[in-house]
């Protein structure tokens, strides 16, 4: 399992919550932060990593791995 944050992004921009949790991989990562935090903007971080920002009408943006380094 490997360790995600998940931030909670209010209407005003900012943070509302934070969650750590453990995921078996991106897309369970990406299931459970909808689990946790519907109703908001969401962003997902593995590490430094940038994972994905999913929206409140639930339209995600994932950011393949090797894309982030080139």
């Amino acid at each position: 399992m490997k360790e995600y944050k998940l931030y909670c992004i209010g209407s005003d921009g900012r943070i509302a919550m934070r969650h750590d949790y453990h995921a078996a991989d991106d897309l369970d990562s990406l299931d459970r932060a909808t689990e946790l935090c519907g109703e908001y903007e969401i962003e997902i971080w593995q590490g430094a990593r940038f994972v994905a920002r999913v929206t409140k009408a639930g339209t995600a943006s994932l950011v393949e791995p090797s894309a982030q380094f080139t």
